[in-house]
């Protein structure tokens, strides 16, 4: 039997949202604004909401109150944080937030003006939101769920009420939301996974310039040569990571001497040229599912594929599961563990395990020594035979003195800060600085903060670095709040200047949670951000004085 939907009530501060996506990616905010149909779907349909393991089911939504608080005079020049990139369209004074009553009116909104109240141009968007908010509370109609898509942590103490009436709650917000305001709800939508899941676009950058005609004969021809050497090398090597196809593109003059001054082929980025090939040959199959590392796999040329007996299927997945625990020092997420094991074994992604069961179910029923299934959320696995002294979580910043790690584990907690290593930090703001030397030198071309993040993150994965978009966004959310001169010439953007800003924003966020640290905190600190031992300052010792007489 169906389970019963969720009666849902959906709030929209729609300045704050538009804002915030406009910031890093403009299409992005305009599609939230014409087609919140759309974009509705992926909450009706519960997708907000799915576990971290990828047999979790949702259950359907039905959104009974759709509010959406606008300034109908408001305008990106009020919304948005900063002017991210250069060449960002200008937009006309009588260019408002008005234009989009329509679009939401249209898909079942009530849409409630918030005009400006002082002449700085506040309005009330946020107490007006809270106010119904509470009053939805006393509604006869017991809804379930509030949504609020904002990242305003001004809710808080709404978010908190609701909890006290046993409402599950979900937030928008990006990767500098207010601890206190995370904490305060039940489930957090990122700003990634909105964009990309929600309004359907690709998390593949867009590239510094639009290639010049991808449909010319020249380029077709290339690429459906480039995709036919990719397919060869993955059904003769057997599914690979998506930086391990570059020594094939290495073969192709245009890769290595590019004649139009475009990257990948004019593609702009390793995702998009692999979202390309993907599309001219349905064989080449790509899993997204951990979205910081992509796995490339080619069908056979047969498509036909002979039915496996399941006990032989699942002999088959515990023994190739028993080889990727053994080789991993620390436990690996259930999630990712799935994916590996899809990428090594002939089973497509979306196939499901043997006589249905789950993954975790799957590997517990084996009963095999050298599996141990940890339920610490989000679900992890190890060897215990192996790695015997390996328990819950992944340890971060192994290798590091204990007292780095308390403080890495009490900053990260207040200010969410991702817990990269000291030598991680030093390579992303390494590649960051030639990004932006890139961007920033003669051709001065315009980009966003969405193409930035992809290419700074696909140039530490060439590098073979395990660090996450996530991480990339947080470290360019940090560097834009700070005041980071983004559009200074080239020489300015050195991994040093970068290092430094981020440094003093982190400590400024820490200051601002009331996180007292000591002199030597903060030596550890510039330690774990600069990768760099910290000499301690040393005192000159003053010369004695004449000995006074007794």
């Amino acid at each position: 039997m169906a389970e019963a939907p969720i009666r849902t009530a959906l709030f929209v501060d729609f300045d704050q949202v538009y804002g915030g996506l406009y910031r890093i990616r403009p299409e992005a905010a305009e599609r939230f604004a014409t087609q919140p149909d759309k974009w509705l779907r992926f909450f009706e349909e519960g997708r907000h909401v799915q576990g971290l393991l990828e047999d979790d089911e949702t259950t359907q939504r039905v959104i009974l109150v759709r509010k959406c608080y606008l300034n109908p005079v408001g305008s990106v020049r009020n919304s948005a944080a900063g002017q991210f990139r250069a060449g960002l369209p200008v937009r006309d004074a009588q260019d408002n937030f008005s234009k989009y009553r329509a679009y939401f009116t249209r898909a079942a909104f009530s849409v409630v003006d918030c005009p400006p109240l002082t002449s700085r141009g506040k309005n009330s968007a946020d107490i007006v939101m809270a106010m119904d908010i509470i009053d939805a509370l006393g509604h006869k109609t017991h809804f379930e769920e509030f949504i609020i898509l904002s990242g305003d942590a001004d809710f808080t103490p709404v978010l908190l009420r609701l909890r006290e009436h046993d409402r599950a709650t979900t937030i928008l917000g990006d990767t500098l939301v207010a601890a206190a305001y995370r904490a305060a709800c039940d489930n957090q939508v990122r700003q990634q996974d909105f964009i990309e899941q929600a309004m359907g676009l690709s998390a593949a950058a867009a590239p510094v310039r639009d290639a010049e005609d991808h449909t010319d004969g020249g380029r077709s021809s290339l690429i459906a040569n480039v995709t036919r050497a990719v397919a060869a090398y993955l059904r003769q090597g057997g599914p690979r990571p998506i930086n391990h196809l570059i020594p094939v593109f290495n073969g192709f003059p245009e890769f290595v001497y590019p004649t139009d001054g475009l990257k990948w082929f004019g593609y702009g980025s390793l995702t998009r040229l692999a979202d390309e090939m993907a599309q001219r040959d349905p064989a080449i199959q790509i899993d997204k599912s951990d979205p910081s590392f992509w796995v490339l796999s080619c069908l056979p040329e047969s498509d036909s594929e002979p039915e496996s007996d399941p006990e032989e299927t699942t002999a088959r997945i515990i023994a190739c599961v028993r080889d990727i625990l053994a080789k991993e020092p620390e436990p690996v997420p259930l999630a990712r563990l799935g994916q590996l094991v899809r990428s090594q074994l002939p089973m497509h992604r979306d196939a499901d395990w043997p006589n249905g069961a789950r993954f975790a179910d799957l590997l517990r029923d084996a009963e095999d020594p050298h599996i141990a299934v940890i339920p610490d959320p989000p679900g992890f696995a190890h060897d215990p035979v192996v790695h015997p002294l390996r328990e819950g979580r992944p340890q971060a910043l192994a290798g590091t003195g204990d007292e780095m790690r308390a403080l890495v584990a009490k900053i990260t907690q207040v200010s969410g800060c991702p817990a990269l290593r000291p030598d991680e930090f030093r390579m992303l703001f390494e590649q960051m600085a030639a990004e932006l030397q890139h961007l920033n030198g003669a051709s001065r071309v315009p980009w966003t903060q969405w193409y930035l993040a992809s290419a700074v993150y696909e140039r530490c994965a060439e590098q073979g670095a395990r660090i996450t978009r996530d991480a990339v966004s947080y470290v360019l959310t940090s560097l834009e709040n700070a005041g980071y001169n983004w559009h200074a010439g080239a020489d300015f953007h050195t991994s040093d200047n970068l290092t430094d800003t981020f440094l003093d924003n982190l400590e400024a966020l820490c200051e601002g949670a009331r996180l007292e640290l000591s002199d030597a905190e903060l030596a550890l600190l510039e330690e774990w951000i600069s990768d760099a031992q910290i000499e301690p300052d040393s005192e000159p010792a003053e010369p004695a004085g004449p000995a006074e007489p007794e």
